[in-house]
């Protein structure tokens, strides 16, 4: 699995592609920290999950405990995009808090900012 993070003024997108698995989680939770205890922490937080590949229930269970770390960090309410329907359907399992918010594309997820302002 790899990460990528690009700023673009107050927004970041992270893409993240590859298999999920166990191993590859500390590498994404470092990035996600670190991005978290920036000066410039972004006000939009968009997770672009578009090339992620499915492996198993542990590689995504871990990967939506990261998230869910991060939704709990962050000052702002992270948008979600190109989310493929199995993972949604594990996504919404541990998602007691509803902290998750998915659109279809990129673009929908950042204009979704502009309409909670």
């Amino acid at each position: 699995m790899k990460t990528q993070i690009k700023r673009n003024g107050d927004t970041v997108v992270v893409s993240i592609d590859g298999k999920i698995d166990y191993e590859t989680q500390v590498p994404l939770k470092d990035e996600l920290q670190r991005l978290s205890r920036t000066d410039t922490t972004p006000t939009k937080v968009i997770f672009n999950l578009k090339n992620l590949e499915f492996v198993g229930s542990s590689g995504i269970s871990n990967l939506v405990q990261t998230l869910k770390d991060f939704n709990g960090r962050s000052n702002v309410k992270p948008r979600y995009c190109h989310v493929r329907s199995e993972f949604q359907k594990i996504i919404k399992a541990f998602d007691e808090e509803q902290g998750f918010e998915i659109f279809d594309t990129e673009e929908r997820a950042r204009s979704s900012f502009d309409q909670n302002n």
